[in-house]
């Protein structure tokens, strides 16, 4: 090897060298940014000897990127019917829960069961009245807090809607700033991180599949096939609370609905699914029980004309043909036994219709509607209880399958928690810095430095000798 070819390899090494160090040094800087990707430097022998960087590596596998995102969605859709669900659940209380509503159901019968053994007495009637008046009360409580659901539904929507979209727009970005990038340089790999995070940020929304062009873009997908992004272009997503609709542009990609090409995993759809789904289910279960206990009462009672309300009203009134949603809401103790409003204590044993008061010791009416529990009742089958139940066995059954749901949704969400996170992981093993690697490296930069600088030194050395001899 000449003298020149020996001092050009060694620059070469050192300028390789260098950029080395600089980013061993850029990994160890980001080994804490689970955005960031381990860079290498790739070199090759040079032609007449020394070293040729070719570019910047960044650590990366698709695969692996594919799993932990599609893991991440699943994950994030149950967080969002879990958690909304356990605020929900938790106003109901357990079964066991002294205010649950199956338990006053259960004490409001036996205050009837205790006044039938002794009708005249004043104090016995007003535990009629007090129960039943709880009773009531946790229904409109019950409706209260899923009304709050639904409320919590729509902000997680509306929430989602705007991290999904800003993530589109970003990406499209993203695509214009590769399409423009060298690739190899730490520009190009930056950009590579920057649009990792964006994937990752909308697959917790939106369940998604990603692709690649030639020059390095990314075309997002939905999981059902709808186009996301691809190349600058972004199908915004929008959702119609009227109709419960969710669009992609102008297409139609609601989760749950069949045949829809958009995904049913991600926390927007579990927050769709509350409100599409999940709020009016359990709205219909809660209605039901305050028709039956209405409809029921107003049946027992064979003191009221047609028309007239009886112990329970629908907001004060008798119960209509085709009562409107939200019946749990308004349900109410009818004031005309209501003592802190000028009622009367004796209906209760009389019937709300009675004219003239009755003999203290006839229980008649109170046997009336003690019947009514133990009478079938038909009920909405889409209420899951069956066409017709108690209104003890439907109440129970209602108040277990509200609480079932939460329950598989929490079950699921740690189930998934588990899987996400060894998926993450795994991710973080195979793309992440390992401090004591990069230290390593470090030390062997520094040799290799050592080495040329060595080599560089002797070869001026030697060009100063022959300088010397001819002069």
């Amino acid at each position: 090897m000449s003298i020149i070819s020996a001092i050009l390899a060694s620059r070469s090494g050192l300028l390789a060298n260098s950029q080395r160090a600089q980013l061993v040094s850029t990994n160890i800087a980001n080994a804490q940014d689970e955005n960031y990707s381990h860079r290498t430097l790739n070199v090759t022998e040079a032609i007449g000897g020394g070293v040729q960087v070719l570019g910047i590596s960044r650590a990366m596998d698709n695969t692996m990127d594919a799993l932990y995102r599609t893991e991440l969605s699943y994950a994030a859709k149950q967080n969002a019917l879990s958690s909304s669900l356990a605020v929900y659940t938790a106003q109901l209380g357990t079964l066991e829960s002294e205010t649950s509503i199956p338990n006053l159901l259960s004490n409001f019968q036996n205050d009837l069961g205790l006044l039938s053994n002794d009708p005249g007495d004043a104090s016995l009637q007003q535990e009629v009245f007090l129960s039943a008046n709880s009773l009531a009360k946790a229904l409109n409580d019950a409706n209260s807090a899923l009304s709050t659901l639904e409320t919590t539904a729509l902000n997680g929507i509306d929430a989602d809607l705007e991290t999904a979209n800003a993530a589109m727009k970003e990406l499209a970005r993203i695509n214009a700033d590769i399409g423009r990038a060298e690739p190899g340089t730490e520009t190009y790999a930056a950009l590579e991180d920057r649009r990792g995070a964006q994937l990752d940020t909308l697959s917790s929304v939106v369940e998604i599949t990603v692709a690649y062009d030639s020059e390095g873009r990314a075309s997002v997908h939905a999981a059902g096939g709808q186009t996301l992004v691809v190349a600058g272009h972004v199908n915004e997503l929008s959702f119609d609370r009227a109709t419960g609709t969710l669009y992609s542009g102008t297409e139609d990609i609601t989760p749950g609905e069949s045949g829809r090409r958009g995904a049913d995993q991600g926390s927007l759809a579990g927050n769709i699914i509350l409100f599409n789904e999940i709020v009016p289910q359990q709205q219909l279960e809660l209605d039901e029980v305050a028709r039956s206990l209405i409809a029921g009462f107003e049946g027992a009672d064979t003191s009221l004309a047609v028309g007239q309300a009886g112990l329970f009203t629908d907001a004060g009134s008798a119960l209509s043909v085709t009562p409107a949603e939200g019946l749990a809401g308004r349900i109410k103790v009818n004031d005309a036994v209501n003592p802190h409003k000028g009622g009367d204590l004796t209906l209760i044993r009389d019937g709300l219709g009675a004219v003239t008061t009755g003999a203290a010791s006839d229980n008649t009416q109170i046997l009336a509607f003690l019947d009514f529990f133990d009478t079938q009742v038909s009920y909405d089958t889409a209420a899951g209880q069956g066409a017709t139940a108690t209104i003890m066995d439907f109440t129970t059954g209602i108040f277990s399958a509200q609480q079932a749901r939460r329950v598989d949704a929490q079950s699921q969400l740690t189930s998934l928690t588990t899987s996400s996170e060894t998926y993450r992981e795994a991710r973080l093993n195979a793309r992440g810095v390992n401090i004591d690697t990069e230290l390593q490296n470090l030390t062997l930069i520094e040799q290799s430095y050592n080495a040329n600088s060595q080599a560089l030194r002797v070869a001026s050395e030697m060009i100063d000798t022959l300088l010397s001899l001819t002069s």
